[in-house]
């Protein structure tokens, strides 16, 4: 399987218990590698014509995202501070399959493939993707020094700094709006449960893409409704 995922399973195990190792094991790194390593993949053809100009303003979703990663960056710098290198994975994990691949990557990607080039919403949108990808290839660079060399050098050019020379990717605390978080956490679960009902249509057959469903949502509750009402991102 190569280095990395025996530094994954490293990173992984609790050095304070008795140490464990086998096929499934390392099968469960190996599954949780291949999710790293295909959201890199995806931010590096995102990112491949992007040249760094910032955009004029960020939509809302935007901000969430950038929240979202300043949080991050607090659980994994103490987690290496303390030398808690599974805490530390698991954060950086979550952020990477909850938060960018299963929700923003599901919803930006129409407007990163289909908008305009000039479009603010695609310009703020690969601005973000270039935070989250600096970040999380400097936060894994200890735990993946193969992977990371590569992704960095194929993002930034091989006469480049090494990934292993630079700092980890600082997040502005500007970043951080609890106020904002708050409202998109219940955006979101109003959103998990429509996914949830469009995994159902999947299984039955009667839709393909979730392009395909158009899903009506009821709610009682007139302070959510007016939450999910006012999304326009």
């Amino acid at each position: 399987y190569g280095a990395d995922i025996l530094r994954l399973w490293v990173m992984n195990t609790d050095y304070a218990d008795d140490q464990r190792i086998g096929q499934e094991i390392i099968k469960t790194n190996v599954d949780a590698y291949r999710r790293l390593r295909n959201t890199l993949r995806w931010m590096l053809g995102t990112l491949a014509h992007y040249d760094g100009s910032k955009p004029a303003g960020m939509p809302e979703l935007e901000r969430y995202m950038l929240h979202r990663l300043a949080e991050t960056e607090t659980l994994v710098l103490k987690a290496y501070r303390d030398f808690d290198f599974k805490k530390a994975f698991s954060a950086i994990f979550n952020l990477m399959n909850t938060d960018m691949s299963s929700f923003y990557f599901d919803i930006r990607k129409d407007a990163l493939y289909c908008d305009p080039v000039a479009s603010a919403r695609r310009k703020a949108a690969l601005h973000v993707v270039e935070q989250l990808f600096r970040s999380v290839v400097t936060w894994l660079a200890p735990m993946l020094p193969f992977t990371t060399d590569e992704a960095w050098m194929h993002r930034y050019g091989e006469d480049g700094p090494s990934v292993h020379l630079e700092p980890f990717a600082a997040c502005d605390p500007a970043w951080q709006q609890p106020a904002l978080n708050a409202r998109w956490e219940k955006i979101r679960k109003i959103r998990r449960l429509v996914t949830g009902a469009l995994e159902v249509e999947r299984a039955e057959k009667r839709i393909g893409s979730s392009l395909e469903a158009a899903p009506v949502v009821y709610i009682k509750d007139d302070a959510l409704r007016s939450i999910i009402e006012n999304v326009d991102d």
